[in-house]
């Protein structure tokens, strides 16, 4: 209809008109023929571009397709460098006339295999140095298309979005992770096993979108230099995915399958043909000058810091890095979520820190083992510059990464500065695994030294993962881990006593549409100790299991709906329970995207030494019954004004206790958004009662998608600590970077509150960045 209506446009114009839009149209659209699946749309402005029109009835008479193998593939248009279209978001250069076409797509939500409510047509072209990707994402009502997120990685899953996933190596697990909306946000992470996604990484790369009177278009660069691939292989995996926000739908040009997340490379379709790239030189120089000044109020006393640092990276092959890095800065990494301990053992945090993030994907171990649970982990990145809580100087660290051969390689080096005590040391890491049968892969870690210089600690250990998803309708995967640490006896801390003991773990779990499961189970020994890894209590057998039945009605107001139950029991071990739980839940989501959360837990606890609760109230040793219900309401986040509600309550510790969270997120329009969460704990226990507030405030204020300012606020009246961090980026050039951070820091009086406010100390820095590639 489109098609006819600019024809009949064309015949009741008058001939002047006529020959003003041929003007129009030959400075917008290449002067060339385009291919037979390409047609140049004359519509108006310079937002034309020479792409296909949409069909309304492309699919209408195609036969089945068998998603269980469908495998689509494309050989992407070789370009030479000085034909490099403009990243502008127009895609009006005569070189996109030539590209390589993807124009079908599936529905996976709301209805798997369906036809998709809007076309997507996406052109694909690459030189020696750069892939380029042009999306035009077709929209009958372009005035509805959500588009409320400006600043770099913001959460896309609010917005109208189309992502790029890459797997240079044909893993069919890990990839790197590209999206934007129709604004040009920059959203770019790394896909670890299929189920991991840190968004924490970034790298150089360009986008720019904008929208038109028939959808919105994006327009990818991703230089090769940004990401590691193997030379070798012609063959990358490959997936383009488009969200239409109002409608919750999802729109996948492979690997058309419910029972697979969105970042799930197991079916991915092929870009085919990748050859005679190159990475330059390999040599990336990141530089950088760190002023800073810091006030201690309490002391009356101001210091001052000017501190270079810097990152070298370099490819030894187009798919192994190597890094060198010194006085690296973290003064960008965001806030810790506050978190406040109710219970026995310490709190995971996860790394945010971008060097240790650089290829993260080779150093993963033991699959899904960790995904729920860390407990026994044999490395974690976060322990090296972290003493006790408190940072520690990294002095210099290297760092080799990516695939050697079939093998991936990861090996860590790092000296830190003296704290305290601790003297200055070198810890080391190093993960070695290869592809095996025909979707699983094995391999072995290894570790050494201990951030708390209390031993000379080494973890060695194996693990294979085990992944098929031909044999049955849906994915199983079985993963099994095992470790063993040792303290070098000679170490004088440990009296001439060999201290070592072992880890040991499986899980086995089946996704399909409708039935799915898990069971795990995990021995740690008494005297296992991962000194660079995390472990919170040792001494234990593990065992849990869950199962849960999908539903998905057609033509219904809710799209999914989920009814399960789990079991879990930890016992010693001699085999007598320590903890028993047990429950089942349900959820479902409406096809707006709001969501209902419910369920049950009875359980029982053997305390067998006694420890105070939030460092305060004390729980006696003992034997303890347990029950909690909880109950979770939320909106989406995709309409301006969202919110979440939850409430617990129940008995633990022969006491009461009940939980209120609350959060609200506010979206008025493009450049600001904002996000408050209050959660408050309640215990009535026999030793003692106590309310735990935990507040916390962030805003992100975005200029352009490369200037912005993000502000995280937050509070608890256990610590009473009140923290202010705000963070200004701005990237003139992807290359280059300013950065400028003030925090303060408080206390305010729990008995007080906002009534008192002592100060302790504010802190101000700017860097100032530049990155050279060779």
């Amino acid at each position: 209809m489109r098609l006819l209506r600019s024809v009949v446009f064309g015949l009741g114009v008058c001939a002047m008109a006529t020959f003003g839009a041929a003007a129009r149209a030959n400075e917008n659209h290449p002067a060339v023929t385009p291919p037979s699946s390409i047609t140049a749309i004359q519509t108006s402005g310079a937002e034309e571009a020479p792409i296909a029109a949409p069909s309304s009835d492309a699919s209408t008479d195609s036969p089945p397709v068998d998603f269980d193998f469908y495998k689509p593939s494309f050989v992407p248009t070789r370009i030479d460098t000085s034909e490099a279209p403009t990243i502008d978001g127009a895609l009006n250069e005569a070189v996109w006339s030539r590209a390589a076409v993807v124009d079908t797509f599936y529905q996976v939500e709301p209805v798997e295999g369906a036809p998709p409510g809007q076309e997507t047509h996406a052109y694909i072209l690459y030189d020696e140095r750069n892939l380029y990707v042009g999306i035009y994402a077709y929209d009958t009502e372009p005035e509805l298309i959500r588009r409320a997120l400006l600043a770099r990685d913001g959460p896309l899953r609010d917005d109208d979005g189309v992502r790029i996933i890459i797997d240079s190596f044909g893993t069919g697990r890990d990839g790197y992770f590209f999206a934007t909306n129709a604004n040009g946000m920059r959203n770019d992470a790394l896909v670890e096993n299929n189920n991991t996604f840190r968004n924490q990484w970034n790298t150089i790369w360009n986008v720019s979108a904008k929208v038109v009177e028939d959808g919105w278009i994006a327009e990818f660069q991703i230089p090769f230099q940004s990401i590691s691939f193997d030379a070798s292989l012609e063959d990358w995996g490959f997936q383009i995915i488009r969200t239409v926000r109002r409608t919750n739908e999802e729109i996948r040009w492979s690997n058309v399958d419910q029972t697979r997340g969105r970042i799930d490379l197991t079916n991915t379709g092929n870009m085919s043909g990748i050859k005679d790239i190159t990475s330059g030189v390999g040599l990336e120089a990141q530089l950088f000058v760190t002023g800073s000044t810091s006030y201690d109020w309490e002391a009356d006393s101001i210091d001052g810091d000017l501190r270079p640092s810097g990152n070298i990276f370099y490819k030894i092959t187009p798919s192994l890095t190597g890094s060198l890095t010194f006085l690296p800065d973290f003064s960008d990494a965001p806030l810790d979520a506050r978190q406040v301990n109710t219970g026995r053992f310490s709190l995971f945090f996860p790394e945010t820190r971008d060097f240790f993030l650089q290829d993260a994907a080779v150093f993963e171990f033991g699959g899904q083992i960790y995904r729920n649970n860390s407990n026994g982990l044999p490395f974690f990145s976060r322990n090296i510059g972290i003493v006790d809580d408190q940072p520690t100087d990294i002095l210099a660290g290297a760092k080799i990464s990516g695939k050697a051969g079939p093998a991936s390689v990861g090996v860590i080096s790092a000296l830190t500065d003296s704290v305290g005590s601790v003297d200055e040391q070198v810890l080391s890491a190093a993960r070695v695994s290869i592809p095996v049968l025909a979707e699983s892969k094995a391999g072995f870690v290894l570790t050494h030294g201990d951030p708390l210089g209390e031993a000379v600690n080494t973890v060695a250990g194996a693990d294979f993962q085990y992944r098929n998803t031909t044999k049955w309708p849906g994915v199983l995967t079985v993963d099994a881990a095992y470790l063993r640490s040792i303290d070098d006896p000679n170490d004088p801390l440990l009296n001439g006593e060999a201290v070592s003991d072992d880890m040991i773990s499986f899980r086995a779990a089946y996704r399909s549409q409708r039935w799915n499961w898990t069971a795990n189970g995990r021995e740690i020994g008494e005297d296992y100790r991962p000194r660079l890894g995390f472990s919170n209590r040792q001494g234990i057998r593990r065992y849990r299991t869950n199962g849960w039945r999908t539903y998905r009605p057609q033509d219904s107001y809710i799209r999914q709906a989920e009814t399960g139950a789990f079991v879990v029991a930890v016992t010693d071990l001699d085999d007598e329970v320590l903890d028993r739980f047990w429950g089942g839940w349900i959820f479902a989501e409406n096809n707006d995207g709001d969501e209902f959360f419910a369920n049950t837990e009875f359980g029982f606890l053997d305390i067998r030494e006694p420890f105070d609760l939030a460092g305060e109230v004390r729980v006696d040793a003992g034997e303890y019954t347990s029950r909690e219900h909880r109950v979770e309401l939320s909106s989406t986040r995709a309409r301006p004004f969202g919110v979440r509600g939850e409430f617990a309550w129940g008995r633990v510790f022969d006491g009461n206790t009940r939980q209120l969270s609350l959060g609200f997120s506010l979206r008025p329009n493009r450049h600001l958004s904002i996000g408050a969460d209050y959660n408050y704990n309640e215990f009535d226990l026999p030793n003692g009662d106590i309310g735990i507030h935990v507040i916390a405030l962030d805003t992100t204020v975005a200029f352009t998608p490369w200037m912005s300012m993000a502000t995280d606020i937050q509070y608890d009246n256990i610590s009473q600590n009140f923290t202010f961090f705000s963070r200004f980026s701005w990237e003139p050039r992807p290359e280059n970077e300013i950065f400028v951070s003030l925090g303060h820091s408080a206390i305010i009086d729990r008995e007080r509150v906002p009534g008192s406010f002592r100060a302790q100390g504010t802190s101000l820095a700017l860097r100032l960045g530049h990155t050279l590639r060779f």
